[in-house]
């Protein structure tokens, strides 16, 4: 996670972001990350996670405490951690970068960079297919296709890509929840025809969240956990989203609900506001 202190709203990157300048309330943004940051720390008690870090949060990069965004970490198959490092759209946020660089370095990562495509945005637009050496990839927004050719290349994975149509949900972390290896949460209303055809094709069970959860609710920007290890499986979900939550709870999550409807006015919940490394 990436310590709040400068976050603020003082421009407009995404559709959920207009109107919303000024109209932060820094110490309800306070309280809700570490709010959050608490049922991390639980879930290391309960060792679900490993480890919880901090990147601690810079002044003039208002949107750092979006950790998903900066990069994309991996495992190859021989078991090396290498991280792709991001290339953000917005130049505010490509202060940010050098920042998890320097994480990732004394993490022990394999850095690698992106020498062609113009855009990327790591977790917040990669998302890993469970039980399969497999990624999805969105694009149309803050990520370019050809970035994934790039990065399917460096880590030798093959990517099936989706474009993003809908200016409300321009990250696929924003509309795509693979629960297990047959089973994913989405909302149509962010996909092409053929996207959705895509996906129909990938997973057994395909389960469309209310539009009013995805779209209010930020419901698709929860966070699942599977522990092999102890056979558990948690998510984190913004609270009010009864509908997702019980789709959750029947798929065999726990489910822990939070506020974070601070982050929600600057275009981002719980997944944006951590990044998932090994």
């Amino acid at each position: 996670m990436s310590s709040p202190e400068y976050f603020d709203i003082i421009d407009v990157k995404n559709a959920h972001m207009d109107g919303q300048k000024g109209r932060l309330n820094r110490e309800l943004a306070l309280i809700q990350w570490v709010n959050l940051k608490h049922i991390y720390q639980n879930l290391l008690k309960e060792k679900i996670i490993k480890g919880v870090d901090q990147v601690n949060g810079q002044k003039g990069c208002e949107d750092m405490v979006f950790t998903a965004n900066q990069s994309f970490p991996w495992l190859t198959e021989n078991g090396e951690k290498v991280v792709v490092m991001s290339k953000m759209r917005h130049i505010s946020r490509q202060k940010e970068v050098p920042f998890f660089r320097t994480f990732y370095e004394e993490a022990g990562y394999k850095i690698l960079d992106l020498q062609k495509a113009e855009m990327f945005e790591g977790m917040g637009d990669t998302i890993p297919h469970p039980g399969r050496r497999l990624l999805w990839g969105g694009y149309g927004h803050r990520s370019s296709p050809a970035a994934y050719e790039e990065i399917s290349e460096m880590l030798n994975v093959d990517i099936i890509t989706l474009e993003l149509k809908n200016d409300l949900f321009y990250h696929l972390d924003t509309c795509f929840v693979p629960l297990d290896e047959d089973t994913v949460m989405i909302t149509p209303l962010a996909f092409t025809k053929e996207g959705l055809e895509c996906i129909s094709k990938m997973f057994k069970n395909v389960i469309e969240v209310p539009a009013h959860e995805a779209v209010n609710g930020f419901a698709l920007n929860a966070h699942v956990m599977i522990n092999k290890e102890n056979n558990s499986k948690v998510a984190v979900i913004q609270e009010g989203n009864p509908n997702t939550s019980a789709i959750l709870k029947a798929n065999g999550y726990k489910v822990f609900e939070t506020n974070t409807s601070e982050y929600m006015k600057s275009g981002g919940s719980v997944f944006c506001m951590k990044m998932m490394y090994y």
